[in-house]
């Protein structure tokens, strides 16, 4: 997976690539948990682009995205626009990162 950091920020929204972006830390028990099935998913679905980024390490881009939602905390770029990733059925869960339903979400948005 690459990182998503503030010299490819715009890039990758201004990309024409569906990518999904995950804002983890390194002491998040759920992120640790996460990236193994962000890299399965990576290697399933070629086709779209699969960014972490450290809130550690960008601070910045925390503050415009992530906010105070704590990590994980993921958010789906498609055609120009950040879309936060979240179960609508859940909405104050963070069940999004399950690896079901991040699958039915790309399926849904490709």
């Amino acid at each position: 997976m690459k990182a998503f950091s503030e010299k490819n920020y715009k890039q990758i929204v201004n990309s024409d690539k569906f990518a999904v972006v995950v804002f983890t830390s390194p002491f998040c028990h759920l992120c640790n948990k996460l990236k193994p099935v962000l890299k399965k998913l990576e290697k399933r679905y070629k086709d779209v682009g699969f960014y972490i980024s450290d809130v550690n390490k960008e601070e910045r881009l925390t503050k415009l995205l992530v906010k105070e939602d704590g990590v994980p905390t993921g958010f789906i770029i498609k055609d120009g626009s950040i879309f936060k990733i979240k179960d609508p059925e859940k909405p104050d869960d963070n069940t999004w990162y399950s690896e079901e339903y991040l699958e039915e979400l790309i399926e849904a948005l490709q």
